[in-house]
C-alpha cells in the first residue's frame, strides 16, 4: 500500500534569475549583432554560449525528483541531468527524524554525523526527513509535503522507538 507520493520540480529562484539574465545578455548581444554587421567569429561564439543556455533550461526543466513511501521501503527517484534512484527498506532504518533546517544551517553539515556517509537528496526544501541506516549511511531528503505528513507515514521514528 503506497502512503505518500510526490513530484518535485526544480525550481530555485536565483538560478532562474541567472539563466534569465544570460539568456537576455546573449538577445542583447545578438541584436548587437544585427546592428553593427555580422561577424563571423562573434556570431559563432554567441550562438555557442546560447545554445549552453538553452540547454541549461532544458535541464532545469526537466528535472524531477520523485519521492514514494510505502509498507516495505521508501524510493526516491532522481530525473534530469543527474538521474539516480534509491530505494531505502524501512527494515534497514536504524531511525528517521522529520527535520526543519534553518536556511543558514541548510549546507553547514548540521543533519552530518562525523562517522557517517552523508547524502542530500532536496530540491530546495528546508523541511524534510533525515533517515539513519543500519550500515551507517545517513540521507536527507527534503520535501515539504513528506514533512506535513509525518504523523500518517509508517517509518521508524523516535517515537516509536520509546
Amino acid at each position: 500500500m503506497t502512503y505518500y507520493k510526490e513530484e518535485q520540480r526544480f525550481r530555485n529562484p536565483g538560478l532562474i534569475a541567472l539563466l534569465g539574465l544570460m539568456s537576455f545578455l546573449v538577445i542583447y548581444r545578438l541584436g548587437l549583432s544585427a546592428v553593427e554587421g555580422p561577424d563571423v567569429r562573434v556570431l559563432s561564439i554567441t550562438a555557442g554560449i546560447a545554445l549552453l543556455i538553452g540547454a541549461a533550461w532544458y535541464a532545469l526543466f526537466r528535472s524531477r525528483l520523485r519521492i514514494k513511501v510505502n509498507d516495505k521501503c521508501l524510493k526516491v527517484k532522481l530525473k534530469g541531468l543527474i538521474g539516480g534512484r534509491l530505494k531505502l527498506p524501512t527494515c534497514d532504518m536504524v531511525d528517521c527524524t522529520f527535520v526543519d533546517v534553518a536556511p543558514s544551517a541548510r549546507w553547514s553539515g548540521v543533519l552530518a554525523h562525523p562517522s557517517s556517509d552523508f547524502s542530500s537528496i532536496d530540491f530546495g526544501g528546508r523541511k524534510g526527513l533525515y533517515i539513519r541506516m543500519r550500515n551507517g549511511q545517513s540521507y536527507f531528503i527534503g520535501s515539504d509535503g513528506l514533512f506535513a505528513r509525518r504523523d500518517e507515514l509508517p517509518l521508524p521514528t523516535p517515537a516509536q522507538a520509546s
